[in-house]
């Protein structure tokens, strides 16, 4: 059997869910995070799900079924370097699944902005996330980056982390 790996792809503007669909259609192995959001429009509350990372789903394929994805409609481009795409490790992308669904709030960043040490959470809604402990005004933030895209940031009590 084939080694599959992560990648992020890129998809056409608000076509993320879309694209999702379409990936399931075609028995590709995806991750799209999402976040439920409150707004008042009218006097009324409006709830929806919108992306983490706008534009982007990850999916999980071997090297050589790239182009498959890459032929699925609303998908624009895969996440590159110069040596070709980019490889996202089953660690990143669990860190940013417990995130993503037990974090009381996300914060996305540029994916250089915030640099500390390595810790891992070992106890809390967040146990389990490996990334990095960066200091912030009035406490402390766990911070996971996916390479070349983003860093995804939630607040955490130092009694929680272990340095690694």
């Amino acid at each position: 059997m084939e080694k599959t790996n992560w990648y992020a792809v890129f998809t056409a503007s608000r076509a993320e869910k879309r694209v999702k669909e379409r990936l399931e259609q075609a028995g590709i192995e995806n991750y799209l995070p999402v976040r439920k959001v409150e707004f008042e429009r009218n006097g009324q509350v409006r709830r929806l799900e919108i992306p983490v990372i706008t534009g982007c789903i990850f999916v999980r394929v071997s090297e050589m079924n790239l182009p498959s994805v890459l032929s699925i409609g609303g998908v624009i481009a895969l996440l590159k370097e110069k040596q070709g795409p980019v490889v996202i490790s089953d660690e990143q992308l669990d860190s940013l699944r417990i995130l993503n669904e037990n974090a009381g709030s996300l914060e996305v960043v540029s994916g250089k902005a915030l640099v500390g040490s390595g810790v891992r959470v070992i106890q809390g809604e967040l146990t389990g996330v490996q990334g990095e402990l960066v200091e912030v005004a009035g406490g402390h933030r766990v911070a996971v980056h996916i390479p070349c895209l983003i860093g995804v940031c939630a607040d955490v009590s130092l009694d929680c982390v272990k340095a690694l």
